[in-house]
């Protein structure tokens, strides 16, 4: 018997077979199907689909035998990995002086073999998919391409499993990011909103203290670091509330009146004696995160309120179902935003100058991340001066 030769680059090939994450993988039914129709195409009793490991030839499915590796030393298709050939036959190992004397021949009875090598995009051979037979093997044409294109259709899996393992990967690395973000805004907004809590308070005492002995100027300077340091608080609280929102999303969706959850917009609105706040007559039922809407719907009105610049601030909420999907429009009187500004005001510190000077920057950017997580999108139609409508586009759920 001649052993199963070692390719050149072997330490280079073992990399790219290990690679690949499928040694030691479980059974899937969708390999098992390819080797069971290559034993019916091929009317050969035994069909493989294996890697050629470090000293083992491993089988990710064998049908017609009922075990899973066996040495590589001995394989059929050790030899076939180094062999070049689009596909490695063996019509009879009893009369080739490599296989006459192997085990398989020997105390199983094989006698015929043909493999196609598994070659990946680098060109590296990891193993083979291949019939075996208890008689001479001899294929037609069309059996050979059938086991040419099963092989590639075997390498094409490989592949997308690789892919597939890398983006849990990296889900998971970035759910793990995520919670390192979400620790790292609460210790920020304990560590830091603390000192900026006791510097306001210091300076009202100091100011209380000392400000009919200083100057307007000196009481000027307290102020703006009064207001500095309040203005950094909005931010940090801005920042918590961007990278804890997702604990919304904890909630399961539910069904609910929409005129349920507009009814808790109303008394938001009411409380702005200079608001006035129109909703839809409407009695549909919707299947959504509740929770996570009414943050969404509670953040656009209040920014209404906020940027409100005319004698009475007016919102208008509509709402109405599509085929597929479920659609409210939150518009307003307010100040508007200049065209070149409506992508970016979604994005974290995405803040426009306005003549309010109260945004951070972080409120939309939330509510366009809950928007998205939920399935959704979110856009808006503004004019400088005339006010914004906002329109947020979620998936129906029945």
């Amino acid at each position: 018997m001649i052993e199963a030769p070692t390719p050149t680059n072997e330490k280079e090939r073992q990399e790219a077979v290990d690679s690949y994450k499928i040694l030691d993988s479980l059974p899937e039914s969708i390999y098992d199907d390819i080797t069971s129709l290559m034993s019916r195409v091929c009317d050969a009793p035994i069909s493989l689909a294996g890697l050629i490991d470090k000293d083992r030839h491993w089988l990710k499915s064998h049908h017609g035998i009922d075990f899973n590796e066996s040495p590589r030393n001995i394989s059929f298709c050790g030899h076939a990995i180094v062999s070049k050939e689009e596909i490695f036959i063996v019509e009879d190992a009893r009369k080739d002086e490599r296989f006459f004397d192997n085990p398989l021949v020997t105390d199983f009875g094989v006698v015929g073999y043909a493999g196609v090598p598994f070659v990946d995009k680098d060109g590296f051979v990891l193993g083979t998919l291949c019939v075996f037979d208890l008689k001479p093997m001899i294929l037609s044409e069309d059996q050979k391409e059938s086991l040419k294109s099963m092989a590639r259709q075997v390498m094409y899996l490989f592949e997308r499993h690789i892919r597939e393992v890398k983006l849990e990967e990296t889900s998971a690395e970035l759910k793990n990011k995520n919670t390192e973000l979400e620790q790292y805004a609460g210790i920020l907004s304990h560590d830091i909103k603390t000192p900026i809590n006791h510097i306001v308070g210091f300076i009202e005492i100091i100011e209380d203290e000392i400000a009919s002995t200083i100057s307007d100027d000196m009481l000027d300077y307290f102020n703006n670091v009064k207001s500095s340091s309040l203005e950094l608080k909005k931010y940090i609280d801005g920042l918590l509330k961007y990278y804890t929102n997702n604990k919304l999303l904890k909630y399961e969706p539910e069904s609910f009146k929409v005129k349920d959850i507009l009814a808790n917009m109303d008394k938001i609105a009411s409380r702005d004696k200079n608001t006035t706040l129109e909703l839809p007559n409407t009695d549909a039922t919707i299947h959504t995160n509740k929770a996570a809407l009414t943050q969404i719907l509670l953040n656009l009105i209040s920014n209404a309120i906020k940027y409100g610049n005319k004698k009475h601030t007016r919102i208008k909420i509509d709402f109405y179902k599509s085929d597929t999907n479920n659609h409210f429009i939150v518009s307003d009187n307010g100040i508007g935003i200049a065209p070149e500004n409506q992508k970016s005001i979604f994005e974290l510190f995405g803040k426009v100058d306005d003549e309010c000077g109260k945004g951070t920057g972080v409120g939309l950017a939330t509510i366009s991340k809950l928007v998205a997580n939920l399935g959704g999108t979110i856009g808006v139609e503004s004019e400088l001066g005339k006010g914004s409508k906002f329109t947020v586009i979620l998936p129906r759920r029945f």
